[in-house]
């Protein structure tokens, strides 16, 4: 999977954390929609999940 979405959601016995790994951003208006009203979500963290390259520089990946 290329992406780590963490949606922290609003419950009365306090906050929770549901990840999902997604491979396209898109699929994120899915879960949103499917999951709990959106209105008790607080917070949606996305982070890339690296497999190659973490020091590859903008100018190094034009020139490729």
């Amino acid at each position: 999977m290329r992406w780590s979405v963490e949606i922290i959601y609003r419950t009365e016995s306090g906050e929770n954390v549901v990840v999902y790994y997604i491979e396209e951003l898109e699929e994120l208006q899915d879960i949103v929609e499917h999951c709990p009203d959106w209105n008790t979500i607080v917070t949606i963290n996305i982070d890339l999940i690296r497999v190659c390259s973490p020091d590859l520089t903008v100018e190094q990946a034009t020139t490729t």
